[in-house]
């Protein structure tokens, strides 16, 4: 988890202390005893193994969530990046549900149906909940250093044509040297990072516009279809216009 990863679902969260992320380049502080909720298509990774006695984790993928209908006003705020939260309590006290649904998951009949239920309940009362709440999810100001101002530069400036110079320029570093913070802060090659930055953009393109695929990879900042295609494929396992078909809402 301290290194930058990224997967095709919703995100939930929920600690004891508080979880200092950085998603998408930017620095987020997880409040202690917030259920917290983004698109973790989105790069993102802890800053820190976290110290609390009890993190939670909940993984629910996109498809899932968009079948599930979700409100509309929520699910544009996580396609466009944002992190949502609200405090635990009630139907929504994550660590009390977890280890339940996943001894429910696994043997199949009626629990599983029954787990499946409660966990589309779940993220229905948090989508609610969470409306108002976005600054329970609150940006720290401190920064991670050179790493993290590099990351959040690419993830504002993905779609223009950028280089490593480019990037190296930005926190005043000779691009060799550049390279070697990145990757060791963020365990990602800036290219990698950068390729992260440009499908997730893609991905968003795809669910909430109609733009043709083609105009979708130049948005998202691929200069080449070809480039496009392989590094969709790479993350996504299929291509753009099979991933739209097989997540967007009828």
């Amino acid at each position: 988890m301290t290194l930058a990863h990224r997967h095709d679902d919703l995100e939930f969260n929920l600690a004891d202390t508080d979880l200092e992320y950085v998603i998408d380049g930017r620095p987020h502080v997880l409040r202690a005893g917030t259920v917290a909720v983004f698109w973790a298509a989105r790069p993102h990774r802890l800053l820190e193994a976290p110290t609390a006695r009890t993190v939670t984790w909940l993984t629910v993928p996109l498809g899932q969530a968009l079948a599930w209908r979700l409100p509309k006003a929520f699910m544009a705020r996580m396609l466009r990046g944002e992190v949502l939260g609200t405090p635990a309590a009630g139907g929504i006290r994550l660590d009390d549900l977890v280890s339940r649904w996943q001894d429910e998951l696994t043997p199949g009949g009626d629990a599983v149906r029954i787990a499946r239920t409660e966990i589309e309940a779940f993220a229905l009362r948090v989508a609610h909940a969470s409306g108002a709440l976005h600054a329970d999810a609150r940006p720290d100001a401190s920064g991670p250093g050179a790493a993290g101002a590099m990351a959040a530069f690419i993830s504002e400036e993905y779609a223009r044509d950028i280089s490593v110079a480019d990037v190296a320029a930005h926190v005043h570093l000779n691009p060799q040297y550049a390279m070697t913070v990145f990757r060791q802060a963020l365990g990602i090659t800036i290219g990698d990072y950068l390729a992260h930055c440009r499908v997730a953009a893609a991905q968003q393109l795809l669910l909430e516009s109609d733009m043709a695929v083609a105009e979708v990879g130049y948005a998202a900042g691929f200069r080449s279809q070809s480039q496009f295609y392989d590094r969709f494929a790479r993350w996504c396992a299929q291509s753009p216009a099979a991933y739209r078909r097989s997540l967007r809402p009828a």
